[in-house]
Formats: C-alpha cells, structure tokens, sequence
C-alpha cells in the first residue's frame, strides 16, 4: 500500500511525497477494480499471487488433475496458505459463468483438489451472471481453499487497531473477542485493559494484544465458547488484534506500537459522530511513514442518520485523495463487498470503506467475512527467504514469572526458533553480546521543522522497529550541511543512550515536537572506539 502524503496530511502544507525523487523508496502499485456487482469483467488474471480464475474444471483427466493440483499447490503457497478460486471466469477477467450441472462438477473437481492436498473449500459467494434472453442459467463462484502450511501450526495474520480517542476501538476489539454486542457504555472492551487507570477512564495507553481465530469452513473462533488454547488449536487461520492509544498524549507508545509489531494490515478507525479529525490525520500519516496497508472502518453508524453517515463518507473520500488515494467505488454492505474489498487491499492501493456499530450488530457480519478472506499473500522467495535467514526475535516486553523465571515477549520476525535451541540475547548497555552499532545512515524525508532547516546536532527520538531512542545528527551528505523541508536528504545519526541492533532498509519515523521526519535505514555503521 504506497501513496502519496505529507506534513502527516497536514491539510495546510499538502504536497506530494514522491515528488523529490525518492519514488523508488515506496513503488506506487497498480490500481485494481472497483466493486460493482454489475461489472461483467475481474481484472485480468495474475500469474503471481493467490488467485486463480477457471473458465470450467469439468471431464478432466489423471494428467489435467495433476497439474492442477501442482497449480494449486502455487497458489497456496504464494497465499501463504490461503487460495481463492474464481468459477466461471475465463483469463481476461471475463465472467462468462457456469451451467448448474458444470458449476456442480467443477465444485467436485475443486474439492478432489484440494483433497489430495489436505486442504479445505468454503465458498465465500456466488452470482448469477446469465445473459438476457438465455435459456440456462449461468453462475459465477468464488472459493476459499485453506491449507496451514507445513512448518506453521495456523495462518497468522497481525491487525493494527488505529483511531483517535472514542472512536470505538478497544470495543470493537471485546465485540470480536468476546463474541458478545456491545452494551452502549464500554461494556465488551473491559477485557483489553492492561491497568487500572485504563478502566477507569476508557482510555487506551498501552499497546494491548487479543486474538480471534477461523476455522477451516470461516467460522469465527473466539473466547465465547473457548479458552486462549482452544482458540489456538481450533484456528486454521489466527488474527493478532494490536489494540493501540488514541490519545495524543500517547502517541509515542502508538508509533512505537506500529512499529515494533510490524502488523500486516492497519484498521483505521473513524466515528461516525466525529468524522475525521486531526488524530486521523496524523494516523495516516504514521501508516504512510511505514507503508503498511490499511483499510477504514466508520463506527457507531446506529448514533446518526444516513444524512450523517454519509457526510463522514465525503470526508473520508477527501481525506484519502489529498493523500494520493482512492477509496472503494461502492460501500461494503454485504458478504460479496467484503469478499471483493479483501481482494482489492491485497492487490491494489484501493482503500475499502466499511461501517458497522458494535452495539447494534449491524455491519459485523461484512467486517467478520473481510477478516476472514484478507491475505498476507506476498512472493514466496521472499517469506522463504526470512525463514531460511538465522533467527531474529525482538524483545518488547520482559516479565518476571514466579516459579519460572524471566520471561520475553516479542516478535520473530525472520528464521525459527526451536525448544532447547541457544540464541544471543541483546545487546546491553555495555555492548555485550556481539559486536553492535551505535551509528547508521538513513535517507530521510523531513515533513516539517520549526525553522527552515535541521542542522548538525538537533536532538530527536527515532522509531526503527522495536527500537525508541534519542539519536543525534552527526552528519549530513550535501552542500549545506542541512536538511531541508519537503526534500530527501541523507543524514547519519548515533544513539545517545546505548547501541541497539537494526537492519538496512528498515522504515523509521524521526519526531520531536514539531520536527516529523521519515525515512529508511540505508546503512549501518561500524563500532566506534
């Protein structure tokens, strides 16, 4: 998900981001379609990624079944587990739909498929695509294939849960964790909470984690009729919800939050009695800062009218353009929009629209299918790269468990880890564990300053992963030894408190007060003596 943004969509000083020559940085992708049911053509079909389109699977042979086995098998793979096969769509995107009789036979054919592989079939929708006049009817399916890979017990998938103060997040979280509607005064989101303060105000001020799960046939798994274990071991896919601050007085643990969880997909968050605010926009921003993917729910759709909701609609359809977007062509109602719009975020810089309210029910049902279908598919030689790599886990939290001793939380974000396995931990403050760094370049977009220009020694936090330090500027590669607003500019930057361990080519965000800065590691320097 690439696009256009400055200033954090500070509407005053909009300007585009790629404009200065660093589009190399974040590719724009290819838009994809919109998701009008009346359109008789899907995009053309992509030999990379999880999809696959067949005009029939009808009368095939033992040597045409296995290769579309071995076909499928791709699929999955570039699914990361997850294939969605289009019925009655001929290559070119065209529907041209199925008979009863060859739709019910290329259904059989699917599920020999998918067999042979152990794999399971939901079908997510169908539709009726028959000519005027014609004498059969024609139909068009769409199906889920789900396989939990090999060397994975589920299918995981991170959501960053983004918005400003009462907008309805950490509800929404309890609605879905729970499995129970919302009483109007906070009831369902007691159960996020991690201190007392957060309880007693409402208020999110932590990074707080909860997981629901689908089974094979996308039923929503979670802690109604289940322990913590029980979800786990009946999920064939897992969703990680990443509850964050919306309170401006907690940004840092909010960028920190996106940051170190390296969530796959953000849901940003909007009321539908606020609209979008200033919170929006500097969320935006974060999201563009780190280039994760994100799509936007309006919440407490029963408190307006349709007047209302569909002025926060507006809003958000100006939002996003200013940005460099564009939002879905038609709001997700039903089953077969969230099918199209989890399509659609996978493949295309479309950002789909959903509303729902947590207290009424209503749109629960779209946003639960969404979450089901929406993909982490990316290129298998890249995911089988990361795992092939020496493992990478980093620490965000330390606990101190009595009878057990110490334990970490975090993130393994490349190789595997295995029980009895020996790993280096660190690094500490006096650099042991390995040789570290405490210096690194980066190429840096400064989105805005107090002054003109940044100089030689100004002061700021930098946010690389897990990593949240006070750095200073101790060089900076041009002419003027400054760093000028709204241009690239590389700079190099040393950790004042202590060495950290970070990678080239890792997104960061450079903040202080007014300063707003992003970019990426570009390399890391040697020890100093």
């Amino acid at each position: 998900m690439d696009f256009m943004i400055s200033h954090f969509c500070d509407e005053n000083n909009a300007a585009p981001l790629y404009s200065t020559g660093r589009a190399d940085a974040f590719p724009m992708q290819k838009v994809g379609s919109d998701f009008d049911q009346g359109a008789k053509y899907l995009p053309a079909e992509n030999d990379l990624g999880n999809i696959e389109y067949k005009a029939r699977l009808t009368n095939t042979n033992p040597a045409r079944l296995q290769h579309l086995i071995t076909q499928m098998k791709w699929r999955l793979r570039e699914g990361q587990g997850e294939a969605i096969y289009e019925l009655g769509v001929e290559d070119d995107g065209a529907l041209t739909g199925l008979t009863d009789s060859d739709l019910e036979m290329s259904l059989a054919t699917l599920q020999t498929m998918a067999k042979s592989l152990d794999a399971s079939l939901t079908i997510l929708a169908e539709r009726e695509v028959s000519p005027k006049g014609a004498s059969q009817r024609r139909t068009v399916a769409e199906v889920l294939v789900r396989k939990v890979p090999e060397s994975q017990q589920f299918i995981e998938l991170r959501l960053a849960v983004l918005g400003g103060c009462n907008v309805g997040k950490s509800t929404l979280c309890g609605v879905m964790t729970q499995g129970c509607l919302d009483d109007g005064n906070g009831k369902t989101r007691l159960n996020l909470f991690r201190f007392p303060h957060e309880v007693r105000t409402g208020k999110t001020s932590s990074v707080c984690l909860d997981v629901i799960g689908f089974d094979s046939r996308g039923k929503l798994v979670n802690y109604a009729d289940n322990t913590l274990e029980e979800v786990v071991e009946k999920s064939t896919k897992l969703v990680t919800l990443i509850d964050l601050a919306g309170d401006a007085k907690y940004l840092k643990t909010t960028i920190h939050g996106l940051s170190a969880y390296r969530p796959h997909f953000s849901c940003l968050l909007i009321s539908a009695e606020t609209g979008t605010t200033a919170v929006t926009r500097e969320h935006l921003g974060l999201l563009a800062a780190l280039n994760i993917p994100f799509f936007v729910v309006i919440t407490k759709k029963d408190l307006v009218d349709k007047t209302q909701l569909e002025l926060v609609y507006e809003n958000v359809r100006k939002l996003l353009a200013r940005a460099g977007m564009k939002m879905s062509t038609k709001k997700i109602k039903n089953k077969r929009d969230a099918i199209n719009a989890a399509r659609v975020l996978s493949e295309s810089g479309i950002i789909p629209v959903l509303s729902l309210s947590s207290v009424s029910g209503e749109g629960m049902r779209p946003f639960r299918c969404f979450l089901n279908v929406l993909s982490t598919a990316g290129t298998s030689d890249t995911r089988l790269q990361l795992a092939d790599n020496e493992p990478l886990f980093t620490v965000e939290e330390i606990f101190t468990v009595p009878h057990v001793g110490v334990v970490v939380c975090g993130l393994l974000s490349e190789g595997r880890l295995h029980e009895g396995q020996t790993t280096l931990i660190g690094p500490f403050k006096d650099s042991s564990y390995h040789k570290v760094n405490s210096i690194f370049t980066a190429n840096l977009f400064l989105l805005s300053h107090c002054v003109k220009h940044l100089c030689i020694g100004f002061m700021g936090t930098v946010y690389i992963g897990s990593i949240r330090q006070t750095v200073r500027v101790v060089a900076i590669d041009n002419a003027e030894q400054a760093v000028e607003q709204l241009v690239w500019a590389t700079v190099t930057m040393e950790f004042l408190t202590h060495p950290e361990f970070i990678r080239e080519g890792t997104p960061l965000i450079f903040r202080q007060g007014k300063t707003k800065g992003m970019g990426e590691v570009v390399e890391v320097l040697p020890q100093c003596q």
